[in-house]
């Protein structure tokens, strides 16, 4: 069986392989890593591609409210159409941690030319 890669990108931990080299990520994970790069990345923080990132860290402080949780989805859908065209956003689901001072984000998605919906989820 021949292992076809379609997208590839560093490890964004910046792990090495075996030889020592920069761990590469491969389909599904450079893609869950792209995701989350956009996701924790805040809009200036990239010096040549100032637009780049999502809104979430404009609402740290905000308190959980069915208009912030919107807000929230809204800038994840958006972040990821405007920054991944690889990605169809099909549901994003939002649980407040409130002791933590953390919101848990699940978003399930398409990749387009995958067959089955992938599932990305993170803390922040």
């Amino acid at each position: 069986m021949i292992k076809t890669i379609l997208w590839s990108d560093l490890n964004p931990a910046l792990k090495t392989d075996a030889q020592g080299n920069i761990k590469i990520d491969e389909n599904i994970q450079a893609v869950l890593g792209s995701i989350d790069n956009i996701l924790r990345t805040s809009k200036g923080e990239r010096v040549m591609l100032p637009t780049f990132a999502s809104d979430l860290r404009d609402v740290v402080f905000e308190n959980m409210t069915s208009t912030i949780a919107t807000l929230i989805s809204d800038s994840i859908r958006d972040a990821i159409n405007t920054w991944d065209d690889r990605v169809e956003v099909l549901k994003i689901d939002l649980m407040p941690l409130p002791d933590y001072n953390q919101i848990k984000i699940t978003i399930q998605f398409n990749i387009k030319s995958y067959v089955s919906p992938v599932i990305y989820s993170g803390i922040y």
